[in-house]
């Protein structure tokens, strides 16, 4: 999970990917940035965050959705974009994925923990600050819905989306505080008619498709 290192939809890039809950009423989910996030309660690692650990269940016995705790499910969201905080967002995305990629960004619990922590933490917060954030976590945020909108408009899996909304309301072995919190995470990930015009006009800027596409690759970048 590094910033390069940011996968912005490994939540929602694909129809797979988006699921909390896959077949078999197993809840996983992703932070969907290969980043830190507080805010969404991010792991630093690529695993799924609320899969209950294979270790405890013996081979071939399928795990007990019960196994799984509301704190190990992430409270994802989004916000309603402006075309400048969405550039500036974007803008700072393209300084850091490349300025902190040798950096400890990528094993930090949350950004904010790389802020009050790393020696490169201050430098950091500055940046986010220089871009016109308050705090890390809210460019995160902002950083986010920008990927969720751009992930919206070039790989729409909106329907998907829905459908597992359906199967977690449906579901009976789940409290309904975890279903709750799923579906909140999964309703964040579908972009408002607003988010997709913001971003769908900045894909007709040159300079910021690329930002967007690099983005959408994972934050890997050509040398």
């Amino acid at each position: 999970m590094a910033l390069a290192l940011l996968s912005p939809t490994s939540l929602a890039a694909s129809k797979d990917q988006s699921r909390v809950l896959p077949e078999g009423s197993t809840a996983t989910s992703e932070s969907p940035l290969d980043l830190p996030g507080a805010e969404t309660g991010s792991s630093p690692d690529q695993s799924d965050l609320t899969e209950p650990d294979p270790d405890a269940a013996l081979d071939g016995e399928a795990l007990d959705p019960s196994d799984v705790s509301l704190g190990e499910i992430p409270d994802i969201r989004s916000v309603e974009l402006t075309a400048d905080a969405a550039r500036r967002s974007l803008d700072a995305y393209a300084l850091i994925k490349t300025k902190y990629a040798d950096s400890g960004l990528d094993e930090a619990i949350n950004l904010q923990d790389f802020v009050d922590n790393d020696p490169r933490g201050r430098e950091f917060a500055d940046d986010i600050k220089s871009a016109g954030f308050s705090t890390a976590d809210e460019w995160d945020l902002t950083i986010r819905s920008v990927s969720f909108a751009y992930d919206g408009i070039v790989d729409d899996a909106t329907a998907e989306i829905e459908q597992q909304i359906k199967e977690i309301d449906a579901d009976t072995q789940l409290a309904r505080d975890m279903k709750d919190r799923m579906i909140s995470s999964l309703r964040a990930m579908v972009p408002s008619e607003n988010n997709r015009k913001v971003v769908s006009e900045l894909m007709s800027d040159a300079g910021y498709l690329e930002k967007l596409e690099l983005l959408g690759s994972g934050g890997e970048v050509n040398e």
